[in-house]
């Protein structure tokens, strides 16, 4: 395994960059879904490396001639002291994902599966197709809504990863790495060779060997409980547990378990528990094998303990390695510690058959305690965009890749004062309404609207603060408006009112009483028809005078019977004729007295006599009225008239004499007695 002393086993291979440059020392660490990162110490016999020209290149670092290494990119390189003749240069080599922490996004996914995103995010930074792979035996549905929001791209990768116990690793070789994503154990690679174990005697061994290993059990959570709801089924138990049945008994319960059917949180509480579990069962180690790598099998053997000699899967690994002798002059290095030169590590591992599943990262999801303003959105053309939910869709102020459309975001529940079984308060935002977005539980992927703002460009429908008094609610005809409804409260000392206006029709249904009370004034103004229709008994009481005046003409049709009574008098009169019309009879009583008229004559109770007393004066009509009142109520009876009617004759014509009051009512009487 060991070089000569005066042979540098280990080198550093850059790509398209011929170079002298040797490796006195290097320490790297690697875990599994976690990006290595390597520090390398250089020399070189130029004292001017082009250090830009190094930035960014691929390399590969090689630990012996059997081909084990890290391949990676330049990520730091610093150049340090110079010497008679060798400078020393310092570099990093991590893989290109570690670039992702220098990125972070504000975004939104709709409706795609984990890997879709990781995908998406890895091409984006420039990792090809060609440089990652996706080995799942899971099955991961579509995410209707998914949002990075200040999350570092690789935060964003490995927390996606992690909440569904998707782990990778890196593959090595001279030419690139591999990057691997993968949900079992049969992912990881098998060991090359066993590697025996040879506890540490002082002496350099021939072959690699496992120098130290140990094991360490932990207490862990037994059962996971994930409980979740779905407003589409709210009366559906959403739950699902896993456990293990060993004491004691420390079940993790979590809400919400951001699942939506039985199976898939089957699924996720399984994969929780085997993320508890995973490192219930720890071995610690450390030896000179250079084959050790994160993500591979260590087949251990010659262990006193017969139950350890068995596939280990390699968690972590530190590299570390020296080899002074390529320094020549006079840079001197001061060490320290009873390792000189050559290779070791230290590593972590697991048992084979302990299913690897990432820890979730400290703080699993971003989480939003305020609020969030957007804009709602639609198809183009459309003004009220909606579900058969009421939900809307938006646009948040944050979001720079939506295009305002019906795809800028998921369907968003609105949230109401009232909401129960076919009852409540529905107001629905339209495109183009500012709305304020909360979170549920602070979660992003769980937005809704909490409420609606005005701005600049939508303005409240108040003149503020002149109208401060005034509460509103106006609508707006949709589509195209031009029109609105409203319901208006003024609450102005001495002004107070409440206006309401219809932009076409209001329907009132009241299904059993209905009471008003008008303290003073009531006007009611119909431009078009008005029609009434009482299905019972009509009662009206006017404590003052009641004046009605029709334009045209007065139709009354009445079933039964008709009762008018009048305190003091009653006038009737027409501009031609008044026609009274009974089939039977007419009866006219005053005073006592009758007179009747029926097939069979006319009749009275007493003789007629000529003359009597005026009647009393009507009631005063209301000013505007009694003009063209008066025009139409008739004289009073000539003298002529008064005298024909005392006589049997069933009828007196009067000629123009009469009707102008010069007839000699003598010669009436004789003309009569004839």
């Amino acid at each position: 395994m060991f070089a000569p002393a005066n042979q540098s086993a280990f080198t550093l291979a850059l790509d398209g960059v011929p170079s002298d440059l040797k490796v006195f020392k290097f320490s790297g660490t690697e875990a599994i879904s976690q990006p290595y990162r390597f520090e390398l110490e250089l020399v070189s016999e130029q004292p001017d490396l082009d250090l830009e020209g190094l930035l960014h290149r691929q390399a590969y670092l090689s630990f012996n001639e059997q081909g084990h290494g890290v391949h990676g990119l330049v990520y730091r390189v610093a150049q340090g002291d110079s010497g008679r003749r060798l400078t020393r240069y310092q570099l990093s080599l991590v893989p290109h994902l570690a670039y992702l922490v220098h990125s972070s996004q504000q975004r939104i996914f709709q409706h795609k599966t984990v890997p879709q995103i990781v995908a998406q995010v890895l091409v984006g930074h420039g990792i090809q197709s060609d440089r990652f792979e996706f080995r799942l035996s899971g099955n991961y549905p579509e995410r209707e809504y998914c949002v990075q929001f200040g999350e570092t791209d690789l935060a964003f990768i490995q927390r996606l990863c992690a909440e569904l116990g998707i782990h990778y690793h890196f593959q090595h070789a001279p030419e690139g790495h591999l990057l691997v994503f993968g949900d079992d154990q049969t992912v990881f690679a098998q060991a090359d060779q066993p590697t025996p174990y040879r506890p540490g005697s002082g002496m350099v061994a021939d072959t690699p060997a496992i120098k130290r290993f140990t094991l360490q059990l932990a207490t862990r959570t037994t059962a996971v409980n994930l409980r979740d709801y779905d407003f589409r089924k709210p009366r559906f138990e959403l739950e699902n547990t896993a456990g293990e049945e060993r004491p004691p008994a420390l079940e993790m319960q979590q809400f919400p378990g951001h699942f939506s059917d039985r199976t898939h949180g089957k699924y996720l509480a399984q994969r929780g528990l085997e993320r508890h579990r995973s490192d219930y069962r720890v071995a610690y180690g450390q030896g000179d094998e250079p084959a050790l790598a994160s993500g591979r099998f260590l087949q251990l053997r010659d262990h006193p303990c017969e139950g350890w000699n068995d596939l280990w899967l390699v968690t972590q690994v530190t590299h570390e390695g020296k080899q002074p002798q390529v320094l020549e002059e006079a840079v001197t290095e001061v060490t320290g510690g009873e390792f000189r030169q050559g290779y070791h590590n230290t590593f972590t591992a697991a048992p084979w058959d302990a299913v690897f599943r990432p820890p979730l990262p400290e703080q699993p999801r971003p989480s939003v305690s305020g609020y969030q303003s957007a804009v709602v959105t639609g198809p183009v053309g459309s003004e009220i965009h909606c579900d058969e939910y009421g939900r809307v869709k938006v646009q948040l102020a944050w979001d720079r890749v939506g295009e305002h459309d019906e795809h800028s975001s998921c369907w968003l529940r609105v949230a109401s004062g009232w909401a129960h079984e076919r009852y409540g308060a529905v107001l629905i935002p339209r495109v183009g309404m500012e709305v304020l977005v909360g979170f549920v539980n602070g979660d992003l992927d769980m937005p809704l609207v909490v409420g609606c703002l005005p701005n600049a460009a939508t303005p409240m429908p108040l003149d503020l603060p002149a109208d401060k008094t005034r509460s509103i609610w106006r609508s707006q005809s949709s589509p195209g408006g031009g029109g609105y409804n409203e319901l208006r409260i003024e609450d102005r000392k001495g002004a107070e009112e409440i206006y309401l206006r219809a932009q076409r029709d209001w329907t009132q249904h009241v299904l059993n009483d209905q009471q008003v009370r008008v303290g003073n004034r009531r006007c009611v103004r119909v431009e078009g028809e008005s029609h009434h229709e009482l299905q019972g008994e009509e009662q009206r009481i006017t404590h003052g005078n009641r004046l009605t005046e029709l334009k045209q003409d007065d139709h009354l049709v009445v079933g039964g019977s008709q009762h008018m009574r009048a305190g003091q008098t009653i006038q009737v009169g027409a501009g031609q004729s008044i026609v009274i019309d009974a089939g039977a009879s007419v009866t006219i009583q005053a005073g006592g007295q009758s007179i009747t008229l029926s097939a069979d004559g006319i009749f009275s109770s007493v003789p007629i006599q000529l003359g009597g007393g005026p009647v009393s004066p009507a009631a005063p009509l209301i000013p505007g009225f009694n003009e063209q009142l008066l025009a139409v109520i008739p004289a009073s009876l000539s003298l002529v008239q008064v005298a024909s009617l005392k006589r049997s004759a069933p009828f007196c014509e009067e000629c123009e004499r009469c009707q102008s009051g010069q007839c000699d009512l003598a010669q009436h009487d004789r003309v009569a007695d004839l």
